[in-house]
């Protein structure tokens, strides 16, 4: 299979809610107990609707429809059912396969754990990249994106990606003179993320390349 699917059991009016919690709904995973709440009041939560966007999860609709978990549909609260009374059911999860020579990671501040990042990073070009606890929702960092994008992860992008990132923060009151601290965390956050994307393609290059022969 080109991608795992997680049966559901909720219409897609229960993807929706008039309140703060503009995603407060619980996912049913099969026949388990075990549940996915995305709930965008709970910082935890906030950081599985991020990694669920860089995996490019979407939903399937019973109507034939899919509907991508984005930062869109979490900023709309839902998915759009134009009103209609009928609900349409929301019937399975799908997290694409990553694809050949992609990875992701996820990594929190250390000194705050509220404020993290997630990223997907493809050796093709392909970038996605969240920040989470600068907003009522996880955002989508594009500015971040445009600094990696093609680019190999060495201190000086993963430098400036971090720097970015504080620009990036600043337009949704992180880091302003309420709380001036705040925006060190966004860049703290992204340049771990970074640091642990290297890692991971680090790990990924076979052992001829990582550690190349010395000349005798």
């Amino acid at each position: 299979m080109s991608e795992r699917r997680l049966p559901l059991h909720h219409t897609v009016l229960d993807l929706q809610s008039t309140g703060e919690n503009t995603l407060n709904d619980w996912f049913a995973i099969g026949d388990s107990v075990s549940t996915i709440r995305i709930c965008l009041e709970d910082p935890q939560q906030n950081a599985l609707a991020a990694a669920l966007i860089v995996l490019d999860a979407y939903l399937t609709l019973s109507d034939g429809d899919t509907a991508r978990v984005d930062e869109r549909l979490l900023a709309d609260g839902g998915v759009d059912v134009d009103g209609r009374d009928g609900a349409v059911s929301a019937e399975q999860l799908c997290v694409p396969r990553l694809p050949r020579g992609a990875q992701t990671a996820m990594a929190a501040a250390k000194a705050d754990p509220t404020v993290s990042a997630a990223a997907r990073l493809s050796q093709n070009g392909d970038a996605a990249v969240m920040l989470v606890g600068i907003a009522p929702h996880p955002i989508r960092a594009r500015q971040i994106e445009s600094v990696v994008r093609g680019r190999a992860l060495n201190d000086r992008i993963i430098d400036l990606a971090a720097q970015t990132a504080r620009s990036e923060a600043q337009p949704y009151g992180v880091g302003d003179l309420t709380d001036p601290t705040a925006v060190d965390h966004v860049e703290d956050a992204v340049r771990r993320l970074f640091r642990r994307l290297r890692d991971r393609f680090d790990d990924a290059q076979p052992n001829d390349r990582r550690h190349p022969p010395r000349r005798r």
